[in-house]
């Protein structure tokens, strides 16, 4: 007899669920981290549209990439701590699942994004300013 067979179902049902929401906020962090390297290597290559208006703001405004990179892991942060919170609960379960979907939407919308970019006619037309102050860059 193992440790979990002392269990009470409803004990087994909170601690596998709160490994679960554990294991996929590893993943929300994994994904954000790809996703703000891609934003850094876009914004300091071609150039690209933010869509998020805070972090459009940070970038052309400031132009600095520790405050990008603060600003998005503060909002990772946050979502981290409040799905360990309710870790537990069937709402943080979904709400880690949610987080982990959306990233990966995300991702793959980068994907298809960085397959496509060198074959777009617009982004020549966006570096020489025909997005206006949308298309963003790095130095």
């Amino acid at each position: 007899m193992t440790s979990a067979d002392h269990l009470e179902p409803q004990q087994r049902l909170r601690r596998d669920r709160s490994r679960r929401v554990v294991l996929l906020s590893v993943g929300v962090v994994i994904l954000s981290l790809a996703d703000l390297l891609v934003t850094l290597l876009h914004l300091k290559s071609s150039g690209m549209m933010e869509a998020n208006p805070i972090a459009a703001w940070i970038i052309g405004h400031t132009g600095s990439v520790s405050l990008l990179a603060a600003f998005k892991a503060a909002t990772v942060g946050v979502c981290v701590l409040l799905l360990y919170r309710l870790r537990r609960h069937v709402e943080g379960e979904v709400a880690a699942w949610c987080a982990v979907m959306i990233l990966a939407v995300v991702s793959f919308t980068w994907y298809r994004y960085t397959r496509e970019i060198d074959s777009l006619v617009d982004v020549e037309i966006a570096r020489q300013g025909g997005y206006g102050d949308q298309w963003l860059m790095l130095d």
